[in-house]
């Protein structure tokens, strides 16, 4: 019993930095967006908000799938999958055309 434990503090205290980072991220898309308007910074802003919801979200759906049954948990984790690469998409589509249009060639 003692693993099991052992394993739920690990999880919780990655999942605890998982969450500060998913801040960190957001915060700084926040800053970038109130610093530099333009359609990068507002992908980027979108993305990193979509990636914390889902991070937040997904722990309240899997908590409400797990009560269906496994089917529903697995289904419920590929719904998220989707979620997150379309928010890491967003992300990715921003932070190419903030590099692309900031740093140019001398």
């Amino acid at each position: 019993m003692d693993n099991i434990d052992n394993i739920q503090l690990q999880y919780a205290l990655a999942s605890l930095m998982n969450g500060v980072i998913h801040l960190i991220v957001l915060v700084a898309t926040i800053v970038l967006i109130i610093k530099k308007r333009s359609m990068a910074t507002l992908l980027l802003f979108i993305g990193s908000l979509l990636t914390s919801l889902g991070f937040i979200g997904g722990f309240i759906y899997n908590a409400i799938a797990a009560k269906d049954g496994a089917e529903a948990l697995l289904n419920a984790q590929v719904y998220l999958n989707f979620f997150s690469v379309f928010s890491f998409f967003l992300f990715g589509i921003g932070f190419l055309l903030l590099v692309l249009n900031n740093f140019k060639k001398k």
